[in-house]
């Protein structure tokens, strides 16, 4: 049956196929996006479909700069992009009218936000490294904009929905090594390191935090 799926089916399926077999997937891929006219100026609304969350993930893992700017500017236009500053959400309605945000469309819309290229293909090739995770985080008082382990740091970024430099919040860090941590943060800042991890107490401030290890 595949020989009756219409080539726009790739913009899907391609998806799937990209980490095992990246150059044949690419090549669909391609063939979908000028089946749909994808990277050709146009003000048609999007149909709300998980395959333009998909296709802009995989128009980022091959650096399809064009197809990329494309898909970026009529999600915009389309999918009605929201920030919910009293839940801490951001989500994409789709215009569809619906009491919760489709789930499976927003997956893929999230995963297009997070992903650069060559991500999807590594992250299908082997298993995740093992590290320290963030957690409790005092959700949707504080969001994390970024929890990040670059060049041994971890490097975090806080959003509290509204700023309360007098309160403070506590996050964890489990799986850290018990050790001496350096740290730039906010002043007021504290640390407690246990054998089970790291527990960090900061003012409720949108403020940028790294922690580096130093010596035990």
């Amino acid at each position: 049956m595949h020989h009756r799926v219409p080539v726009s089916a790739a913009l899907t399926t391609a998806y799937y196929a990209a980490p095992q077999f990246p150059v044949d997937a690419e090549r669909l891929f391609r063939a979908g996006c000028a089946a749909v006219g994808v990277g050709e100026r146009t003000d048609t609304p999007l149909a709300p479909s998980r395959a333009y969350g998909s296709s802009l993930v995989l128009a980022r893992e091959w650096g399809l700069a064009n197809v990329e700017e494309w898909l970026v500017d009529a999600i915009e236009r389309s999918y009605q992009p929201t920030w919910n500053r009293g839940t801490g959400e951001f989500t994409w309605g789709l215009g569809l009218d619906e009491p919760h945000p489709r789930g499976q469309f927003n997956a893929f819309l999230a995963a297009a936000e997070a992903t650069d290229a060559g991500m999807w293909e590594r992250l299908s090739a082997a298993p995740l490294e093992p590290c320290p995770q963030v957690v409790d985080v005092d959700f949707p008082t504080v969001a994390l904009r970024k929890a990040e382990w670059s060049a041994g740091a971890l490097h975090l970024e806080l959003a509290p929905v509204q700023e309360e430099p007098r309160r403070h919040t506590e996050f964890r860090i489990v799986g850290a090594e018990p050790r001496q941590w350096d740290l730039t943060a906010p002043e007021g800042t504290t640390l407690d390191v246990t054998t089970t991890g790291v527990t960090v107490r900061m003012p409720i401030v949108d403020a940028r935090v790294i922690l580096t290890p130093g010596s035990y």
